[in-house]
This record gives structure tokens, sequence and C-alpha cells, in this order.
């Protein structure tokens, strides 16, 4: 799903949220690493770190591989070149605990 969707996107579940992050995952390795591909399951863990309504270990695993996958991209991306958010797109920060 492109980044400009997001605001589309039924988060009211977090299963299709975890379902449609793995599938991504699997592509991304199937396609090469596409950087477009890593900044899209990047924001997916985001968004599923930020839920509340999920367990303590699932948060915690989603904003640790969204640390990682925030790393992959940087690694796949020149420095000049860093992938901007849409506009639509909040930052990501972590709720505090």
């Amino acid at each position: 799903m492109p980044p400009e969707h997001f605001d589309k996107f039924d988060s009211s579940k977090p299963e299709l949220i975890v379902s449609a992050a793995l599938c991504l995952m699997s592509s991304f390795s199937c396609q090469g690493g596409c950087p477009k591909l890593a900044h899209v399951i990047l924001r997916h863990l985001q968004i599923l770190a930020e839920r509340a309504d999920l367990s303590e270990v699932l948060t915690a695993t989603c904003a640790t591989l969204a640390d990682q996958w925030e790393a992959k991209l940087t690694e796949l991306l020149p420095q000049a070149s860093i992938v901007q958010q849409p506009s639509n797109v909040l930052p990501f920060s972590r709720p505090p605990r």
C-alpha cells in the first residue's frame, strides 16, 4: 500500500496491519530491497508500535523492528536522498510507557 493511502487504511483491525507488514517484508526480500517498500514496511511497524490496544510484547517488538527497518532504509538510500514522509503521515514517536 503506497504511503499516500495510509489515511484511508482501516487501522481498527491490527491483525490486518500485521498481515500487511508480513506480506510486505516477504515482497521486500523477493524484490531485492526496494527502498519504497522498506519505507512502507517501516510505517506499518511504526503504526503497530503506537497502538495502545496491542500487547506490550508486540508493540515493543514492532518498535524494535521499526528501528531496524529505519536503519535498513538509511543504508539503502544515499545520504542526499533520504525518503521524505508524505505530508499526511505523522512522524513516528513512541508512546510513553
